[in-house]
């Protein structure tokens, strides 16, 4: 059995190193990347545990672990940029960064600016509420509270159609969708009793109950029983087929053997001992 093991593994190596070069003669992205030897992944630090400042002042995170996996599979150095999580598409655009992790759901109005790889992980949204409050079970319960939501995101998306929208379930109701610049600023408002709930998602919503007392989360489900679930990707620049494909052969080994996996809960456990 060993022996089979190492057969396939050696296999599957063979054929990603194959595509590559494939991908390499085809891809002006890829060839560039090698030209100038280094991969830039844009990302917005402040997404424990995909993304977030660790110990010593550099980003860190499940997705940092990933950008680096494929840095080292194409043999080039990796540079991480750090910018807001609104502005990712434009770097990404502009050929300011060549890769995009930021658990950065894959949508259909997103895949209108980029291009995404296949799906590394799954989340779902979360309702952050303070601790005591025993009222909150649905989205629809959130009628005439304010919502914090961290711009630009999933939860920003769903909060605010479902508040402003024709039909949405908090239409009409005097909930309103207060924006913000990164999560923990929005924990720091409801901790100042400035808001009733957070809407973000699964693992940025544990990872915040877990770093702020007071506050608890649950997962979004609506009156009718219907919940969200999201699949998270890498962007890049739509228009080089080629290099999306490389990538997807890169990564298709450590999402598949759980590797991915192993790194969220990883930077779980250290995103949560960082003060």
């Amino acid at each position: 059995m060993k022996k089979i093991s190492k057969v396939l593994a050696l296999v599957l190596a063979l054929m990603l190193i194959s595509a590559m070069a494939l991908a390499e003669s085809e891809s002006p992205k890829l060839a560039e990347i090698k030209e100038k030897g280094k991969i830039v992944m844009g990302t917005d630090a402040v997404w424990a545990p995909f993304e977030y400042i660790g110990a010593n002042g550099e980003a860190t995170g499940a997705d940092v672990e990933i950008a680096q996996y494929i840095a080292d599979q194409l043999g080039v150095e990796l540079e991480v940029l750090n910018v807001s999580f609104e502005t990712l598409t434009t770097y990404l655009v502009n050929d300011e960064c060549d890769i995009v992790l930021a658990a950065m759901t894959i949508t259909e109005e997103r895949a209108e600016t980029v291009a995404f790889s296949d799906p590394y992980t799954v989340a779902a949204q979360y309702i952050i509420v303070p601790e005591d409050d025993d009222t909150t079970q649905y989205i629809n319960d959130l009628a005439g509270k304010t919502i914090g939501v961290h711009l630009g995101t999933t939860g920003d998306f769903i909060a605010s159609d479902e508040v402003n929208l024709p039909g949405g379930v908090l239409e009409g109701t005097g909930a309103t969708v207060q924006q913000y610049k990164s999560l923990p600023d929005a924990a720091l408002a409801m901790k100042n009793g400035e808001l009733g709930a957070i809407i973000c998602d699964t693992l940025m919503a544990e990872n915040l109950v877990a770093t702020n007392e007071g506050l608890k989360c649950f997962e979004l489900v609506y009156a009718d029983g219907t919940n969200t679930t999201e699949e998270y990707g890498i962007a890049m620049k739509k228009g080089d087929d080629a290099f999306v494909d490389c990538i997807n052969q890169i990564i298709a080994p450590i999402v598949e053997d759980g590797t991915v996996d192993n790194w969220i809960v990883e930077h779980t456990e250290l995103a949560s001992q960082i003060d």
